[in-house]
């Protein structure tokens, strides 16, 4: 099914257009977007028009940074019942929490994880679901920028981030992103993510508000609940995570989730799900995001993906692609700059 966002995600599209000397009409109506659409925050429209409607406006206007810019227009209040329910919790890590369980009801195609598998650094994953080889820097980078906004908000303006974390690598020098989230940027990295501090997790938010909270959580529950307690998307999550550690093991998956490896399987198979064809199916998507950025090295791309040794990601790329992963590599290349 085709992913959609809430249209409070073009917030600042059209000022940021303007002032880069653009017309936002055109645009949105060439990416059949109503333009009042905008203005009607239940509104939502396919997430592959945004994502693409972002590129499109970064390349006409000359803008590299375009998704950083306009994230300086948006903050955790985009995502609408969400971010109430956020502010009202009892601590950022509990907020954070709530915003991941939920945030299925703002965008279908956006996928957040609040990783505390290392304890001196958490970190909150941004990943889009997207189908193909979609060109999505600049909604990443929305994104990221969103939800750096979001933790000021939740944490204090003097808040920064131990580190960002970038999935491939950008044409924009790093001290960009170092401007606007005043801490060190590492691209090429398995994931897009903020590295946080069990402190920030910690940290008491002074607006909680116990019955304002349950009340929320039981309006999100059910106009979104299937979605926030999904097998499948909490499968997901854990492999994304793994695979870099190369550790990424049904055995493991199940610990991680409290089931025992039997009943993960059953469970999955009651979704019409297998684990195996899952995490092929998860590793041939990320296969393409990294292979469409040029410079990441083949050898990093095979850690990346879970594999010990560059020759089984070769023989992973002919089965998936019926192509070498050079061969892929060029024929993305190609279609994005077609």
């Amino acid at each position: 099914m085709e992913p959609f966002i809430r249209t409070t995600s073009f917030a600042g599209f059209r000022e940021l257009v303007a002032k880069l000397g653009g017309d936002p009409w055109p645009l949105l109506q060439r990416f059949r977007i109503k333009p009042e659409l905008l203005d009607d925050e239940d509104a939502r429209v396919p997430l592959r028009s945004l994502v693409g409607l972002l590129e499109c406006a970064a390349q006409e206007l000359d803008c590299a940074d375009f998704g950083l810019r306009m994230a300086e227009y948006q903050n955790l209040h985009v995502l609408g019942p969400i971010a109430v329910m956020a502010r009202s919790s009892t601590s950022v890590g509990h907020a954070l929490a709530e915003i991941v369980r939920f945030i299925g009801y703002h965008s279908s195609g956006v996928r957040l994880d609040l990783d505390r598998s290392e304890p001196q650094a958490p970190r909150l994953v941004i990943d889009l679901l997207l189908p193909g080889p979609v060109p999505q820097r600049q909604m990443v980078e929305l994104a990221m920028g969103v939800g750096h906004n979001t933790m000021k908000l939740l944490c204090g303006a003097g808040f920064s981030a131990q580190s960002i974390l970038l999935c491939g690598v950008s044409p924009l020098p790093l001290a960009r992103y170092r401007r606007y989230f005043h801490t060190e940027v590492y691209g090429g990295q398995a994931c897009n993510a903020l590295v946080l501090t069990q402190q920030q997790l910690s940290q008491r938010i002074e607006q909680q508000d116990a019955n304002l909270h349950r009340m929320l959580g039981q309006y999100l529950s059910q106009v979104h609940g299937q979605s926030a307690s999904d097998l499948v998307d909490q499968v997901r999550r854990l492999v994304l995570r793994l695979l870099p550690t190369q550790q990424c093991r049904l055995p493991l998956i199940a610990e991680q989730l409290g089931l025992h490896e039997r009943a993960l399987q059953r469970q999955l198979a009651e979704q019409g799900r297998r684990f195996d064809e899952l995490l092929e199916s998860i590793r041939r998507d990320r296969a393409d995001l990294y292979l469409a950025e040029r410079d990441i090295p083949m050898s990093q791309i095979a850690g990346m993906l879970g594999y010990s040794e560059q020759s089984v990601f070769n023989r992973a790329c002919r089965r998936w692609f019926a192509s070498t992963p050079g061969e892929r590599r060029r024929l993305l290349l190609e279609q994005r700059r077609g």
